[in-house]
């Protein structure tokens, strides 16, 4: 149990740092993770992130709404597909990338920090293992 402790502190304290230090853009946790993916899928569609983040597709389109309205985002309907809409980030939204992309980096150092490359690349693959035997678990609880 004390693996879970340490990670809701580690996601807390994320969230906090991330929160302060993007707080002029008046972004909540959910909108920063959205614009990150964003920026590294372009034109995806709301199944797409909801799939990636395994949250649902309400919690998606609720923040692409607030996103929108703060001009960061463009929901257009996909001409192939009349029900789906397309999300892409607008000149606005890539302007916070760069901001964005050096507070991550500052927080990987800061969190890193006494862990040398080989300790880093053995910690993520293990979480990587934990992260997919956790989703396996949940997936075979369904079946019962």
């Amino acid at each position: 149990m004390l693996l879970m402790k340490d990670l809701s502190v580690i996601f807390r304290f994320n969230r906090i740092y991330s929160m302060r230090r993007l707080s002029k853009y008046h972004l909540g946790h959910s909108e920063q993770e959205i614009l990150m993916f964003l920026s590294k899928n372009d034109q995806v569609n709301q199944d797409m992130i909801a799939t990636f983040f395994v949250i649902d597709k309400g919690a998606v389109a609720k923040s692409l709404s607030k996103l929108e309205k703060k001009g960061y985002v463009n929901r257009m309907i996909n001409p192939e597909n009349h029900r789906e809409k397309i999300i892409t980030l607008t000149p606005r939204g890539l302007e916070i990338m760069d901001n964005m992309q050096e507070i991550l980096t500052d927080w990987h150092t800061a969190i890193y920090e006494g862990l040398d490359e080989e300790d880093i690349a053995q910690f993520q693959k293990i979480m990587s293992v934990i992260a997919a035997n956790s989703m396996k678990a949940v997936n075979e609880c369904e079946k019962i």
